[in-house]
């Protein structure tokens, strides 16, 4: 029997694209190892949306050709693929392409038949991205915005529903723009889900402010037991300057409106970011815009990255660049900011009880994630594993809220 070793770089979509690999292989006979000296197929999905995550995919896959016993073949796929082929790998193309060198029929129409790695599962409803940040590589690499038909999507659904999961991440390069090919949109998808595995509990990945709209924040009240109230909504600078410069879709007054209307509507919501920090026209002052808003907002986590310039991109021209120096020490200051934040938002649920899915069991404390995306820690003797329970919180601990069932 064939075997296939698996390396995945980048978004919970790109790790989605890994497992649709992964189970369409395994329907024909090649299954996953774990020992890469014992794969017959290295299959590498690469992430280029920073120089890092470039380096890295790179990196595996000189790794992999070094160390593959022979006649294994390396397969590499992923953004780095779509932007620039290497020429090195055995095979080099799109999630579809690799399929297609395996023989699987109709790739376009692939679906996953099984989930084995993880409890809470993503399911990609969306591909693509119509929007023009003038940072951003990824939009080149997965072309223009593509939804995925709802009789697919609850054909995947349907297969989770079997196996037994409890929570899906909805999940898409630019999830909000799910449906617009039909006139529809994201709100209508979480209803249809809503309505039709009420046993679920569902969250969404990264989404733009301007996919929030009344209509889905009110579709949270209604189905509190199945949306839950985390978002996780992109910011990168607090400056309009800035934001103006990066072409994003909106202004700080935007997101700020329809941040608010989130927290005033939804009970115990948490609410996270990303912050691209050294924007080539990022002056001193744009930085502590956005150190301040970030400050004074209730966010509950702050992803921080170092701007990133990607060949082909209009901001990788920008001129000058803000020195390196500079770059760290605004990185570490919203680094730290970070920690507080979140450390307060984890103060608000001591004392009081949270709907917690409980994932694995790690040096005598089952781990889970609470509705509202932090993560809790209990001591019990029995299996846990996949039950949602309501957990009492007692204390902190190394970025853990401590419980009791």
């Amino acid at each position: 029997m064939k075997k296939a070793y698996y390396i995945t770089f980048g978004c919970k979509t790109n790790f989605y694209d890994t497992e649709l690999i992964k189970s369409n292989l395994e329907k024909i006979g090649i299954i996953e190892t774990n020992d890469l000296k014992d794969a017959d197929y290295i299959i590498i999905n690469s992430c280029a949306v920073t120089q890092k995550a470039e380096r890295d995919s790179r990196h595996a896959l000189h790794k992999a050709l070094k160390e593959k016993k022979d006649n294994a073949k390396v397969i590499f796929t992923g953004c780095v693929v779509k932007l620039k082929k290497l020429n090195l790998a055995d095979f080099e193309g799109s999630i579809n392409e690799v399929l297609k060198f395996f023989n699987i029929e109709n790739p376009e129409n692939s679906i996953i038949y099984d989930y084995k790695s993880r409890t809470r599962a993503t399911l990609k409803v969306q591909e693509g991205c119509d929007f023009v940040c003038s940072y951003c590589a990824i939009r080149i690499a997965r072309g223009k915005s593509r939804s995925k038909e709802i009789e697919k999507i609850f054909k995947e659904m349907e297969i989770l529903n079997e196996r037994g999961f409890k929570e899906v991440m909805i999940t898409g390069i630019q999830v909000g723009d799910w449906g617009k090919e039909w006139k529809l949109n994201l709100a209508y998808l979480l209803r249809n889900l809503c309505e039709n595995f009420p046993s679920f509990r569902f969250r969404l990945s990264s989404i733009l402010p301007l996919h929030i709209t009344d209509e889905l924040i009110e579709l949270y009240l209604k189905y509190p037991k199945n949306l839950m109230p985390h978002f996780h909504i992109s910011l990168q600078s607090a400056s309009n300057k800035v934001l103006k410069d990066m072409k994003r879709p909106y202004t700080i007054e935007i997101y700020k409106k329809i941040t608010d209307k989130i927290l005033n509507k939804i009970e115990n919501v948490s609410i996270g970011t990303d912050i691209i920090v050294g924007f080539p026209t990022e002056t001193d002052k744009d930085f502590l815009e956005t150190y301040n808003f970030c400050k004074e907002f209730p966010f509950s986590y702050i992803h921080v990255f170092e701007y990133s310039p990607r060949e082909g991109t209009p901001a990788s021209y920008l001129k000058p660049v803000v020195p390196n120096r500079i770059i760290k020490e605004r990185v570490q200051a919203l680094f730290e900011l970070s920690k507080i934040k979140k450390l307060e938002y984890m103060k608000k649920f001591l004392n009081k009880n949270l709907e917690v899915l409980f994932e694995n069991y790690k040096n005598s404390y089952w781990i889970g994630t609470s509705n509202n995306y932090i993560k809790v820690k209990v001591q019990s003797n029995e299996n846990l594993k996949n039950e949602i329970l309501d957990v009492f919180i007692e204390k902190i601990e190394n970025n853990y809220l401590i419980g009791r069932i």
